[in-house]
């Protein structure tokens, strides 16, 4: 039994460690809208395969404007770099370009971007790009709505950079750290699981020349103390 158990604790660790660390994330949502006589229903945005049941597409009315917007939520860095592209082609004409790529180096994540609207009639359609970090923003160009939270406004007519930088640490990093401290209490109890196994299962049965020994040791003993250990 306690050597099953060892062995189900060695086979479960990595299972139980097993898969992708969190590593960076990044939630927000982008607005993609024109005036209804620019296009009848605004620019239509559409979530990429991969963002599937992490992005979510629902029309946009508002301050006359109408269009799509897409709310995500803790996509990688990766995924985010995507979304300036699926904002390009949500305009019919292509006539609005945007770009956004936010990597890390060491400790500093930093977002930049271009958006280029200079073809469009002013005010006739408008992007707003809302992005909320995992660490606190230390800079950007944006509107900083909160510690983690910035927000860019982009109208048409206008051409404009998105920049921010955050300050935190790699949750991968904190994530592998996590994992090897698991994985080296894990081996520690498999390890003393299997010494308590062997303890249990030692060999009791007395050794040659053993009976011998404890005999000669009774009669070494006084008179008055032998008798009492017979009894």
């Amino acid at each position: 039994m306690l050597a099953a158990l060892a062995v189900l604790l060695l086979v479960a660790a990595p299972a139980a460690c097993s898969g992708p660390g969190p590593g960076d994330r990044m939630s927000g949502k982008i607005v993609a809208a024109q005036t209804p006589a620019s296009n009848a229903e605004g620019p239509q945005l559409a979530a990429p395969g991969e963002l599937r049941g992490l992005a979510e597409v629902k029309a946009y009315d508002s301050n006359g404007k109408v269009g799509t917007q897409m709310i995500f939520t803790t996509i990688t860095f990766g995924q985010f770099n995507q979304l300036g592209e699926v904002v390009s082609q949500a305009f019919d004409t292509s006539a609005a370009s945007i770009k956004m790529r936010v990597q890390r180096t060491g400790s500093a994540v930093v977002l930049s971007g271009t958006a280029d609207l200079s073809s469009l009639a002013p005010n006739s359609a408008v992007i707003v790009v809302q992005l909320q970090f995992p660490g606190p923003v230390t800079a950007t160009n944006g509107q900083q709505e909160a510690d983690d939270l910035v927000t860019w406004t982009l109208n048409a007519g206008t051409s404009a950079s998105l920049t921010a930088e955050a300050e935190y640490a790699d949750p991968s990093i904190a994530s592998f750290t996590e994992w090897a401290w698991i994985t080296a209490l894990v081996a520690f109890l498999a390890a003393a699981v299997v010494a308590a196994v062997a303890y249990v299962r030692r060999d009791r049965s007395p050794k040659p020349g053993q009976e011998s020994a404890e005999l000669e040791s009774l009669i070494e003993l006084p008179q008055w103390l032998r008798e009492k250990l017979k009894r």
